[in-house]
Order: C-alpha cells, then sequence, then structure tokens
C-alpha cells in the first residue's frame, strides 16, 4: 500500500494531516474559494492568516473577478434623486432583485448618479450643497469607497464627461474627466486621474478639436469610448457623429466612424448606448416606425483591424430585432446594454406629438423589456416596482481594492 501512494503525486492521493484534520491541497482550496461571494470571503478572512493573506494577492483577485463575471453576472440599477438618498438595487443571475447596502456618504443632501461600473468597481459623480462636485471609487461587495478629489469649481457650471476603467497594460484605473468649454459643448479640457499614483494630469486632446460628447463613458479592453459628434467646418457640410477613444495606458485620443445607422423618424429618441457583444464592442441603437406603432432595435459590432478595406475600424451589422408594438401604447424602447444574452432596454413614453389618438395614455409605471438576440423574442421585467432610477449597468462582484479610505470591517 506504502508502494502504491508512492508512484502518485501526493497531494493527489490522498489529504494531508495537520492535528488531526484533513487539509486538501491548495489547489483544490483554492478552486472552492474563488466560487464564493465576497462577503463569504471577507468573514473566511478570519480563519486563518494564511486565507487572508491570499484573498489580497492579485492572482486570487483576478481569478475570482474572471469566476464571478463569467458564471455571476449582474445588472446595477440606481435609484437617484433629492430627496430621497441615493439607492442601488441589483439583479442577479438567478433573477433575484436584491438591495445593495449603500454607503452613510449617499445621505440625501447630495444628487449621486453611476458614471460607470468595471471589474465591480462603481465610479460616482456627487454633487454636493451648495455649489461642490466630488468624484468617488466603491466597491459594494466590500464596502470600500475612496473620495477621488472634489471637482474645481469651475466645471460645476460646465458639462461634465468623464470615463472610468481599466488597462490590464498598465495595471491601473484611471478616471478620465473632460470638460466643455463654457460657450459651447466642444471638449476645452481634459484631466485623467490615476488610482495607483492618487494624482491628477492634463492630457493632449488634440484630435478633439471641433469635437463634442453626447454620451457618457463606456470602459472595454483597456479603453473608454464615447459617443461625440464633430462639427461641420464648411456651412455646407453636416455635423457627423463618432465614437471616440481613449487608450487607457497611452493616454491618447482616436475618432473612430460610425456605423451607417438609419434616420430616426423621432429626433427625441435617437440615443445610442456602446456595450459588449461576443467580446467586441458593439453599438446599441433603436428607430421608431414611420406610423409611430413600433419600434426596432440594431445591434452593430466594430472590430479593430479586420477590414479588407484600409479603414481601422470595421462595423458589421448583427441584428435589427422584431418589432416591439409598445409605441401604439405611447412607450418606446431605449436599449441601453447587454446582459446574458439579452438586450436591456429601458421602457420610455413617446413624445406627446408623436402619441397616436384613441390609443390611450401610457400608464405610470414603467417597465424593463428584455430582448432575446437567439429567440428574437421579448420579455417584461417588473423591475421599477424596486427602483425607479434609468441608470442600468452591468456588473461583477469582486475583490479589487479601491484604497485604504473609509473601509468598514465586516469580519466579526
Amino acid at each position: 500500500m506504502a508502494q502504491m501512494r508512492s508512484s502518485q503525486p501526493r497531494a493527489l492521493t490522498r489529504m494531508e494531516i495537520d492535528g488531526g484534520s484533513p487539509v486538501l491541497p491548495r489547489e483544490v482550496i483554492t478552486s472552492i474559494l474563488i466560487r464564493l461571494p465576497v462577503k463569504a470571503l471577507i468573514r473566511f478572512q478570519c480563519v486563518c492568516k494564511e486565507w487572508k493573506n491570499l484573498f489580497k494577492t492579485s492572482s486570487f483577485i483576478a481569478e475570482h473577478l474572471q469566476h464571478s463575471t463569467h458564471q455571476n453576472p449582474s445588472l446595477i440599477f440606481e435609484d437617484y434623486g433629492i430627496p430621497d438618498p441615493f439607492r442601488v438595487c441589483l439583479l442577479d443571475s438567478e433573477m433575484r432583485v436584491l438591495e445593495v447596502q449603500s454607503d452613510p456618504f449617499f445621505d440625501s443632501k447630495r444628487c449621486v448618479w453611476t458614471i460607470n461600473s468595471c471589474n465591480g468597481l462603481i465610479c460616482l459623480g456627487i454633487v454636493n450643497v451648495p455649489r461642490s462636485l466630488s468624484l468617488l471609487v466603491w466597491n459594494p461587495a466590500t464596502r470600500e469607497t475612496r473620495l477621488v478629489s472634489e471637482v474645481v469649481d469651475g466645471c460645476v457650471d460646465r458639462t461634465l464627461h468623464v470615463g472610468f476603467g481599466f488597462s490590464q497594460t498598465v495595471n491601473d484605473y484611471k478616471i478620465v474627466k473632460i470638460c466643455d468649454s463654457e460657450n459651447d459643448f466642444l471638449v476645452n479640457e481634459v484631466e485623467v486621474y490615476s488610482l495607483n499614483r492618487g494624482t491628477w494630469k492634463e492630457v493632449e486632446f488634440g484630435k478633439l478639436d471641433g469635437v463634442g460628447m453626447i454620451s457618457g463613458g463606456f470602459a472595454f479592453n483597456g479603453a473608454i469610448f464615447w459617443v461625440g459628434l464633430k462639427l461641420a467646418v464648411d456651412e455646407d457640410e453636416d455635423d457627423i457623429e463618432i465614437i471616440v477613444s481613449f487608450d487607457i495606458a497611452a493616454e491618447v485620443f482616436t475618432l473612430i466612424p460610425m456605423p451607417p445607422l438609419p434616420s430616426p423618424v423621432i429626433s427625441a429618441s435617437d440615443r445610442k448606448y456602446l456595450t459588449v457583444y461576443g467580446n467586441k464592442l458593439a453599438l446599441l441603437s433603436h428607430t421608431v416606425s414611420e406610423d409611430f406603432k413600433s419600434s426596432l432595435i440594431h445591434l452593430w459590432v466594430m472590430e479593430k483591424g479586420t477590414c479588407a478595406s484600409r479603414e481601422r475600424w470595421c462595423c458589421t451589422k448583427k441584428y435589427t430585432s422584431s418589432p416591439y408594438l409598445g409605441c401604439r401604447l405611447g412607450y418606446m424602447l431605449v436599449p441601453v446594454t447587454i446582459w446574458r444574452n439579452e438586450v436591456v432596454c429601458n421602457v420610455t413614453e413617446m413624445p406627446s406629438d408623436y402619441l397616436i389618438e384613441d390609443e390611450g395614455e401610457p400608464d405610470d409605471e414603467r417597465r424593463i423589456v428584455m430582448f432575446n438576440i437567439t429567440t428574437n423574442e421579448f420579455r417584461t421585467l417588473d423591475i421599477r416596482k424596486f427602483i425607479l432610477g434609468y441608470g442600468i449597468f452591468n456588473y461583477s462582484e469582486s475583490l479589487v481594492p479601491v484604497g485604504n479610505m473609509h473601509v468598514e470591517q465586516l469580519c466579526f
């Protein structure tokens, strides 16, 4: 029997005995632990010093994040506004709606909104009373928050576009702050904050000359993207929509051509959202039919350096949905993201000028509509009875640290 044991790898043939207690091999323990929720891991820090140190290693944090992203993706819904405090609800992979415990910093005296979610960290903008603006990074799972800085007063009276993302190349999270000019909506100033350095720096934005941002920032694959508008140089030319890319590692901007989208029937409904589909950058748009009775969702995928032409980016239309008939009841769909192979859509009221007579008034209860890309079918989620805000973001809980500021001890 002793010979049989010696002929096989020791760690795989039996459990080691430590003080009479069975101990699994280290790799098996790690494989089990990365599958656990963050709340359990924080409590398990008390088990032993080795586990506490393990949970802080970059390799364990990365493995846990990868598993969480692929096996337990969630959606974050925000509820913002005064006088009620900022609230966040989470829709998990089992379709359960859970309220996320907020930080005491999010009280009713501050207007809070979500900028973006990246690797379990959420970047928030906070308008303080009376006239100051703060940026904050929050990990809802670990309950860590990091107040980045107060934004200078000059930006409070100007439109501010903020992006938040991660670059594996430099292993750093960065916040990009874009300020418009006081006289128009064109980019006038760009600053970047590094979570590793803990400092702001100005960056060149010459490629954004004559460009204004018209969407929030979306992070993917080491870059942050916005939908922008480039003003025409000559009077006989039209302004053109573009996609603006910011390389987080190199800290440089690139302009990407917009896919050839159909012209909107209702200008007020002309909204576009950047997302990810098939691990590629994608764009969601929607159109309303000419009779104002239905709306369609369009999905485009953008690939870099794969075209037969000389264009650096190639845009391919992947899907157009079946008609959604809610328009005749006063509703239209606004697709905002993709989650688990479904397009997540806000349901918003049609502009009053386009409501069809004798079709009834839209009810006040807002819902979420999911469009399944595989089956080409719509389904409705009655999520709005839990939360009424409009921000919807993909989210995966993680152990990614934000820093040493304001850490709530959860181990007891």
